[in-house]
């Protein structure tokens, strides 16, 4: 099963650069906004699409060399083949949080931007709960469908693409009408804090169910 992991973090090393810069400017943007609401959201953003793209990139490559096929030609469990992918996208959660908290530091610290607010832990807690629960919901398709899922993924990353304009004009309606003061008197650190653990045990489950829908998939 190691070794499996390791596969998925060399090809996700392959990922296109431009998405990668494409994610650390939505971060970036969130540094010129330090007392707006919509910063948090930029950097979860940010670390929600490196997610995404080594997702869909190492996937992506498994699907198009048919690398199940392959796999289940040796003598390998398939649970562990699950399960690889399972903590594959716990590694990239920590890599792509670790990437944006580092980098709105290091902006900051160098005086590019001198007035802004870096990422902090609960952005980072924020974009591992919807990674957490989108691929929970995700992966038990993956594995019974398998490429069946590459035109949801292409229409995932355009909602992606344009997610930041998107949340931009959905932020300054709210204001507008004024039910933004609204939604930030809500303590959102705690909620977030159960969604956490709410995810977990989703993921947990979905992990289960995806085991059991693999093992008993033909090829």
């Amino acid at each position: 099963m190691l070794n499996l992991v390791k596969k998925d973090l060399k090809l996700s090393k392959k990922i296109n650069i431009f998405a990668v810069i494409y994610a650390l400017f939505i971060a970036t943007m969130g540094l010129t906004m330090p007392d707006h609401p919509v910063a948090n959201i930029l950097y979860v953003l940010g670390m929600v699409i490196l997610i995404f793209i080594s997702v869909i990139y190492t996937n992506g490559y498994d699907d198009k060399y048919k690398s199940e096929i392959i796999l289940n030609s040796f003598p390998i469990d398939r649970k562990d083949i699950v399960r690889g992918k399972y903590i594959s996208l716990i590694i990239y959660i920590i890599i792509a949080c670790s990437a944006v908290l580092i980098f709105t530091n290091i902006i900051l610290k160098i005086g590019i931007i001198t007035n802004g607010r870096s990422a902090n832990i609960w952005n980072a807690i924020f974009a591992a709960n919807i990674s957490l629960i989108f691929y929970s919901i995700y992966y038990p398709f993956y594995f019974k469908l398998g490429e069946g899922l590459r035109s949801f993924n292409t229409i995932l990353w355009i909602l992606m693409t344009v997610g930041p304009a998107i949340i931009g004009k959905s932020f300054k309606k709210l204001e507008e009408i004024g039910y933004l003061e609204k939604i930030l008197s809500i303590d959102i650190n705690k909620i977030n804090l159960y969604l956490f653990i709410f995810s977990l045990m989703m993921f947990y489950v979905s992990l289960q169910i995806s085991k059991k829908i693999y093992t008993r998939k033909e090829f």
